[in-house]
Formats: structure tokens, C-alpha cells, sequence
């Protein structure tokens, strides 16, 4: 609190009072919450003083001197006093203006950011001078750490006002779809954008926590996830189309029906599960066409011709037609067939 003296001159001495003030009331500045603030006026010894303080309180009083605490309520309040000499003569009531200031700080409610964003406050009111919690003192604060938010200001009569509010720094959601990978045929590759998430938005128009992407074209597939508090987290993924060629690469080259053993007696090619649509075209090397599944492959070739009848051992062209409306939809090549 600060200590201080004011004067207000008596009204027995009315041409010493003219002289310095010019017939008007005196004013002074105080801050709310001022204590100890000590009001004197010169007058002859043997006189009594009759003060009124509005608003404040005297703690004491030394006749021609109170000393005054003032309330925290800013406003402007009248101090009074009239002298009375030790012949019962009064003089002129005198009165003072005592503006009670304290300035206005308001930095709002407590508040969050998302980890990684960044936070500054800015006071509505512009001050003398500012102290901020970490001893810094512009006008603004920006910081990016969870924690209280203190300042200290001053106005131009350099009362003091403070505030503080209580910054907390939320995780974003953890959002992890894997490596970029590959998807082939009918099956998809499943997507999960995790479980932090109250809201999901994806790059395909969906808003759900999995997705399942098929084949159909190079894509980079994108999520931006929303959490509980509004912090957004996210991550792509490349989903590229197999090579067909590479997919295809390890499919048997030969069966041996009718050798008697039950053994490979089927071209039985597993990959093709994948595809639903997908038709095996079997020519001789004369280009003529002497078998053709069904579409899906269901029931694979066992080295017989369309009629049922076994062909000889020789090396057959193949053609698989995919027709999976993709660019390289089918897969060529040789299967031998031993007897």
C-alpha cells in the first residue's frame, strides 16, 4: 500500500488559500486499497478541525492532520474539514476531490490449446506498464507451455490491477494408418485412424473410425481426426495397386494329372481367390483355344479340353483376364502339362 501526505489549507487563511489554488477545490489521485494516506491543513494552534472523508476511513487523527485508508470501490469521493479558533470563530468549510482509481484487467476464463499451436493474450485495456508471470513486460504474452498466465499492470497514476488465468495444452490425437502398402483383387486393404477420435473425415468422403480401400488406382489416402477437446490430429498413406506381373509371379508352371500319385493334379493358382470376376483361357501352341474356366476359377483345369477329353503332354499358352477394371488386367504365360 502506498503512504503518502495531501494538503487541503483552512479556511481561516482564505488569502494564503487563493494565492496557491485559486479559489478551487483541490484534487488527488489514490488507488483503491491505499492505506496510511495522511491529509493536512495549516491553521493557527490553538484551533480545532472538523474533517468528513466520504468513503474512506480515518484511522487517525492529529487535528490538523487524519490519516485515511481508501476502500477498494474506485469512484471520486469529497474530503472536508473547517477550522474553529479557540474564540469559537469558524472559517470557510474547505473540500477536496480524492479520485479512487483502479484499473480494470480482465484476461478472461481459463482456456487450452492443442500441442503444437500457440497462445497470446493480449489485455483489452492499454496500461503504463505491464508483468507478465515469466518477468517480461510487453503489452502482449505468447507462449506455447501449459501453466498460469499471471500479469501485473499499472495505469498512469500507478495503481495496480492483476489477473490470472490457467493455460492448459491438450494432446492431439494420435493418428497412425502405417506404412503405404499395397492392395490386389477384391479383398481391400483396412484402414484404422485409432481411437482417440470423436470425429473422423477421410479423403474418400467417409467419417468412420476403419475404411477399407480396394483395388482401382494409386491413391493417397488422408485422415483428419477430432478429438474430445476440438484438437485435430491426422496421417496419409499411400494405397498403391499391385503389379499384376509381380503379384502373379510364383503360380505354378506344370501339374501332372493321371501319374497316379492324387499330387498335383489340379493347376490350382490360390491367388485368384482375390479375384471374383477373374476367367483362364487354356490354347494349344497352335493358338487354339481348348479350355476356359468359369468366371472366378471355382473349378481349376485338370489338363482336359472342353469335352472332357485329356490333353497330351505338351506346353500350353495361358491367358488370365482379371477384369478387375484395372490397367494391367490380365497375366500371360506357359503351363506344362505332364503325364
Amino acid at each position: 500500500m502506498r503512504i503518502g501526505k495531501h494538503i487541503l489549507l483552512s479556511g481561516l487563511i482564505l488569502m494564503l488559500w487563493g494565492l496557491v489554488a485559486g479559489a478551487q477545490d483541490r484534487q488527488w489521485t489514490v488507488c483503491a486499497g491505499d492505506t496510511g494516506i495522511a491529509y493536512f491543513v495549516t491553521g493557527w494552534e490553538p484551533s480545532t478541525f472538523e474533517w468528513t472523508v466520504e468513503g474512506g476511513t480515518i484511522t487517525r487523527n492529529y487535528g490538523d492532520t487524519i490519516i485515511v485508508d481508501w476502500p477498494m470501490e474506485p469512484g471520486s469521493y469529497t474530503i472536508t474539514v473547517q477550522e474553529t479558533s479557540e474564540f469559537g470563530c469558524a472559517g470557510e468549510l474547505k473540500s477536496g476531490v480524492v479520485q479512487v482509481n483502479a484499473p480494470e484487467l480482465v484476461l478472461g476464463s481459463d482456456t487450452y490449446i492443442c500441442e503444437g499451436d500457440i497462445f497470446e493474450i493480449t489485455p483489452d485495456d492499454e496500461y503504463d506498464s505491464y508483468l507478465w508471470n515469466d518477468g517480461s513486460t510487453g503489452s502482449s504474452y505468447i507462449t506455447d507451455l501449459e501453466g498460469w498466465i499471471t500479469l501485473e499492470v499499472t495505469d498512469a497514476a500507478g495503481c495496480p490491477a492483476r489477473d490470472s488465468i490457467y493455460l492448459s495444452v491438450y494432446e492431439v490425437p494420435e493418428v497412425d494408418l502405417g506404412p503405404d502398402t499395397v492392395v490386389c483383387g477384391d479383398e481391400g486393404v483396412e484402414l484404422d485412424a485409432g481411437t482417440d477420435g470423436i470425429s473422423y473425415e477421410w479423403s474418400t468422403g467417409e467419417i468412420s473410425q476403419y475404411i477399407t480401400v480396394y483395388m482401382g488406382g494409386q491413391e493417397e489416402i488422408r485422415v483428419d481426426v477430432e478429438n474430445i477437446y476440438g484438437c485435430f490430429g491426422s496421417d496419409t498413406v499411400m494405397v498403391n495397386n499391385c503389379s499384376v506381373e509381380f503379384y502373379f509371379r510364383d503360380i505354378p508352371t506344370a501339374i501332372t494329372p493321371s501319374d497316379g500319385n492324387g499330387l498335383n493334379d489340379y493347376w490350382v493358382i490360390d491367388k485368384l481367390a482375390s479375384f471374383s470376376q477373374a476367367v483362364v483361357e487354356i490354347f494349344d501352341r497352335w493358338g487354339t483355344l481348348v479350355w476356359k474356366s468359369e468366371p472366378g476359377y471355382s473349378n481349376p483345369w485338370d489338363g482336359r479340353n472342353m469335352k472332357g477329353e485329356e490333353m497330351p503332354m505338351d506346353s500350353y499358352h495361358f491367358v488370365i483376364e482379371l477384369n478387375n477394371e484395372i490397367e494391367d488386367d490380365h497375366v500371360t504365360g506357359i503351363i506344362t502339362v505332364i503325364r
